[in-house]
């Protein structure tokens, strides 16, 4: 699969076990909202319990980010860390182009302003 306009990656870092976990987009389209809620929610499987246990909290503020945020453009990186422990975390990494838009505005402006794309 080549590199798409569209690129980034979830992933859960640290703990005893240095654990590195991840799921990624590769898309000609922008990620919708939608769609990095359910890649979070596919990391979520990826993880042990003790792992998810460790990050619970960080994967409920990803999840607040990702809802919350309003189309992001690369380079954008986002850590949500676990205080008690300082290695455990959540990241969120756009590489390239926007993610984590409203799905209805990217259709909306898709419909109005496609003829100049």
């Amino acid at each position: 699969m080549g590199k798409k306009k569209h690129r980034g990656r979830i992933q859960a870092q640290g703990g005893e076990k240095e654990t590195e976990k991840s799921v990624t987009w590769n898309q000609d389209e922008p990620l919708s909202k939608e769609d990095g809620l359910s890649l979070l929610e596919k990391l979520k499987t990826l993880l042990t319990k003790k792992e998810f246990e460790e990050r619970e909290r960080q994967l409920e503020q990803a999840q607040r980010y990702i809802r919350n945020a309003n189309g992001l453009d690369a380079p954008k990186s986002k850590t949500f860390l676990n205080r008690r422990t300082r290695d455990v975390r959540i990241d969120i990494e756009i590489k390239s182009g926007t993610a984590f838009l409203c799905l209805a505005l990217f259709v909306l402006t898709i419909y109005y302003f496609g003829k100049y794309f």
